[in-house]
């Protein structure tokens, strides 16, 4: 598999999700006391969301390296 620019533009993507998923998850740290007491005890979908989106870039970087 050659590293083309389709795989880092997958890439890139991933990483521009990730992003905007941890900042999804600060605004809602900011503004909810409950969440930032809670979160790590019960599920939120800003946490779930986060590790979806850090799966996913896990397997787009994955492409990237595999790349020749």
């Amino acid at each position: 598999m050659a590293l083309d620019n389709e795989t880092l533009h997958r890439a890139q993507q991933a990483a521009l999700e990730f992003l905007a998923t941890i900042d999804a998850l600060h605004l809602r740290d900011a503004r909810d006391k409950d969440f930032r007491r809670m979160r790590d005890i019960v599920g939120y979908k800003e946490t779930a969301a986060v590790r979806r989106a850090s799966m996913t870039l896990t397997r787009a970087l994955a492409d990237v390296r595999r790349s020749k």
